[in-house]
C-alpha cells in the first residue's frame, strides 16, 4: 500500500506542469509591446497595440495582463492560462473590463515547434476566434501571433496577425 501511495504521489507530482519552466510558456515572461492589424471581410482595418507582462502563477498557471488598444479605445485585458493535466491541454479565459467580455478558450502548446494555438467557440457554437502563435526567431524575444474570427457560416470574418516583441526580460 505505501508502495501504490508513493506512487500515486509521484504520478501527480510529474503531471503538474510548472509554466515557468514549460518550454514555450517560460519565452512568455517579460514585458512586452505588440502591433498589428485585423482585415474584415468587408475590408475595414482594425489596428491594435498592446503591452503587457507574462508571468507564471503558481505551479500550473500563467498570467497575461496589460492593455489592449483598438482603433484608439484603450481597454485593460488579462488571460489567465492554466494546464489541464489529464488532457494535457490548456484552458485559457481573457477578460476585459467587466464580466461580460470573458472569452474562454481551449488549446494546446507543442513543445517541439515552440507553438501556441488556442480555440474559443463564440456565438451560437458556429463561429469562433483562434490564435496561433509562435517564435519566429531563434531569441525567442517575437512572438507572431494569427488570430482568426469565423463568422456562423465558417467563413473568415476577420484575421490578421500581430507582432510582439519583448522589451524587457524578467
Amino acid at each position: 500500500m505505501k508502495t501504490f501511495f508513493a506512487l500515486l504521489c509521484l504520478l501527480v507530482a510529474s503531471a503538474r506542469a510548472d509554466l515557468s519552466t514549460h518550454p514555450v510558456f517560460k519565452h512568455y515572461i517579460g514585458t512586452w509591446k505588440a502591433s498589428g492589424e485585423l482585415k474584415g471581410e468587408d475590408g475595414k482595418v482594425t489596428t491594435i497595440t498592446e503591452e503587457w507582462t507574462g508571468k507564471a502563477d503558481g505551479e500550473t498557471g500563467f498570467l497575461i495582463e496589460g492593455t489592449r488598444t483598438m482603433n484608439d479605445d484603450t481597454q485593460p485585458f488579462k488571460w489567465t492560462i492554466t494546464h489541464n493535466a489529464g488532457a494535457d491541454s490548456f484552458d485559457a479565459v481573457l477578460t476585459g473590463v467587466d464580466a461580460s467580455q470573458t472569452i474562454r478558450f481551449e488549446g494546446n502548446a507543442s513543445t517541439v515547434n515552440l507553438t501556441l494555438e488556442l480555440k474559443a467557440v463564440t456565438g451560437n457554437g458556429s463561429s469562433s476566434i483562434t490564435v496561433q502563435e509562435s517564435f519566429p526567431t531563434e531569441a525567442k524575444d517575437v512572438i507572431e501571433a494569427k488570430v482568426t474570427f469565423t463568422g456562423e457560416a465558417g467563413q473568415t470574418t476577420l484575421e490578421g496577425t500581430i507582432k510582439h516583441e519583448k522589451q524587457k526580460a524578467p
